[in-house]
């Protein structure tokens, strides 16, 4: 073989090894691309003036707060006096960060110079958490006067709150996600579609499809906490998610054995779906009875009688008190403690009841 046909060959093998690197490299970022744009959920991020969560993949042991319902009881910017109180109190527990359920304005007025107000002092409110806040947007968020559902109050959030009407984030072998009870049909325009007009809420098929694949990519967390605004087990019937959106996210719910609570708000009350009262919430592992277990947490500031939003009757309890929920979460255990702030709207006198429901 002549020194001229091996430099050829030579850059022929050089050549063709060029090509398979350049082919293999543009198919790994196809796949990366396709991956990215298939994500089975968006990613939550906190609320604005809330920082960012610390990623821990590795973290078995943290503590976090589930609140909502905070606020006011007629249209405006001054948030509930109580509320101030109940969030100066809730960082005597070092959470890593704090779950809201909604209804953190009074809203329901597509005023784009009102609103922003509402939202700019709830923000500035809940920064004082001093951690990353998580929220999903309540009726009061997404709804126009008489409970209409409206396109522009969704805008108005997604402009002052954050992007994502639902999501999810994942901190150590924990999956945290975010539903949105109050999703906008086509036909949404802020105005009751009929004049007896009854809402209660809805989940539409993008947002089942996309926990349906979450909650099968990651059937290896540890544990799956899902919260939401308007109860699938509310105290009250009237109160609760309609019938078909409950029974869609029950079924994919029953496809999974990791997802450890489901909590709510919207009801200004807490309340142990399991017990059918306001026990302490169970905790994990639970003898005798199976997860998920339902909790609603909706004490933090709004009204609990008086209600000057009379299409929200249903939410109210004679037996109710302000309160958020404490999770201590640990390797093969949970620890679920609700803390009874009292029933003065002007003075929180926050204590935490005895944890963990009896079987």
């Amino acid at each position: 073989m002549t020194t001229h046909f091996r430099l050829l060959w030579l850059l022929l093998l050089v050549l063709l090894f060029a090509v398979g690197i350049g082919g293999f490299a543009e198919a790994a970022k196809q796949k990366s691309a396709k991956s990215k744009s298939t994500s089975p959920m968006p990613v939550l991020p906190p609320l604005p003036k809330t920082g960012a969560l610390k990623p821990k993949s590795d973290a078995t042991d943290f503590t976090f707060i589930v609140a909502g319902d905070n606020r006011p009881a007629e249209q405006g910017p001054t948030p509930s006096a109580i509320t101030g109180q109940i969030i100066s109190d809730l960082k005597q527990y070092k959470p890593e960060f704090i779950l809201w359920t909604g209804d953190a304005i009074y809203g329901k007025e597509p005023d784009a110079k009102l609103i922003k107000a509402e939202y700019e002092a709830f923000l500035d409110l809940i920064k004082g958490t001093g951690v990353p806040v998580f929220d999903v947007p309540g009726n009061h968020e997404m709804n126009a006067e008489k409970n209409a559902p409206c396109p522009k109050m969704g805008a108005l959030y997604q402009k002052h709150m954050v992007k994502e009407l639902y999501g999810a984030f994942a901190y150590g072998d924990s999956r945290f996600v975010a539903l949105n009870t109050d999703s906008l049909k086509k036909t949404a325009n802020c105005t009751p579609p009929t004049k007896k007009y009854v809402n209660n809420g809805y989940v539409n098929k993008d947002q089942l499809a996309s926990l349906d694949a979450y909650l099968k990519a990651n059937a290896d967390a540890r544990y799956i906490f899902i919260f939401m605004h308007r109860p699938m087990e509310p105290s009250k019937a009237p109160a609760g998610l309609d019938a078909g959106s409950t029974a869609a996210l029950k079924k994919i719910f029953a496809k999974h054995k990791n997802i450890a609570y489901v909590l709510a708000g919207h009801q200004h009350q807490y309340y142990n779906a399991l017990s059918r009262d306001t026990s302490p919430p169970p905790c994990l592992p639970a003898k005798g009875n199976s997860p998920p277990f339902y909790l609603v947490t909706g004490g933090a500031g709004a009204p609990l009688s008086g209600d000057k939003d009379d299409e929200e009757q249903a939410e109210l309890d004679p037996n109710a008190f302000y309160n958020y929920l404490v999770f201590e979460v640990k390797a093969h255990s949970i620890k679920a403690t609700v803390v009874n702030c009292g029933t003065n709207p002007a003075k929180a006198q926050c204590q935490a009841q005895p944890s963990c429901a009896k079987p």
